[in-house]
């Protein structure tokens, strides 16, 4: 099984924002790939982007495409293991949040869409606003103790 994070940006990164992303993607210690709509599996047609933008999925490392560490819940001896993150798996998810950020950032985005799950599952789909995002997400990781299985739809500047 493998821990998944992927999504998109609305609306379409501009050609200095994809210039920036490209630089972004070459620079981060994770591994963020650009993939196509069509491997946003389990999304609702009515959540797929329409329009070309910036459709990512987000791995542990660069060249890899799962997320088994920045999702999974579980405590790592930091004396035996060198998983190349904090032991602590609030953390992880910490790090994963930033790099959304981030891209939100680098995007100038109004609105991004993320899933968060286990083997593409999703269970549940929720609206957020972005100064909620980050509470929600580790609310769910908490309650769960797991990847939430979760879209997340996240609004950004809109009142």
């Amino acid at each position: 099984m493998s821990n998944d994070v992927c999504g998109y940006v609305f609306p379409p990164p501009s050609p200095d924002a994809w210039t920036a992303l490209d630089k972004y993607i070459s620079e981060s210690d994770l591994g963020i790939f650009k993939i196509s709509s069509s491997e946003l599996f389990n999304y609702p047609p009515y959540l797929l982007p329409s329009e070309k933008t910036f459709v990512f999925l987000i791995g542990d490392r660069p060249g890899y495409p799962n997320a088994t560490y920045l999702t999974d819940y579980n405590q790592y001896d930091p004396l035996y293991s060198d998983i190349g993150f904090p032991s602590d798996p609030i953390e992880r998810v910490e790090i994963l949040l930033a790099a959304i950020f981030e891209i939100i950032s680098i995007c100038n985005s109004k609105k991004i869409v993320f899933s968060i799950s286990d083997s593409s599952q999703i269970e549940t789909i929720k609206q957020v606003d972005i100064s909620d995002v980050a509470d929600v997400v580790l609310s769910d990781f908490k309650r769960v103790q797991a990847p939430p299985d979760t879209l997340y739809e996240v609004f950004i500047g809109v009142t």
